[in-house]
């Protein structure tokens, strides 16, 4: 008998991102959202629209090429916390 199981790679691939409500948003191929308070990733809530915007969408991650920083979703998951970063405002170091 053959049992045709989705492949988890596959599913949990993002597709989408959005970035509202103070919340990092990613949907996955099979129609789940997943999200992390946008205070976790200053980089990412201190960027502008622009740099917010422009994404890769990876097999494994989200990947902000201009601020040279990413999500990991299997992290995302299993609710890993996301290692602090100081803040660039703070530190004055990109």
């Amino acid at each position: 008998m053959d049992f045709d199981y989705p492949d988890d790679n596959e599913t949990d691939r993002p597709i989408a991102v959005a970035i509202h409500d103070d919340m990092v948003w990613v949907t996955l191929a099979d129609g789940r959202k997943i999200g992390n308070p946008l205070e976790s990733h200053t980089w990412l809530a201190e960027a502008t629209a622009e740099q917010q915007a422009n994404i890769d969408l990876r097999a494994f991650s989200v990947d902000w090429p201009d601020l040279d920083e990413g999500l990991d979703i299997e992290g995302m998951l299993r609710g890993i916390k996301p290692r602090l970063r100081e803040s660039i405002k703070t530190t004055g170091i990109a």
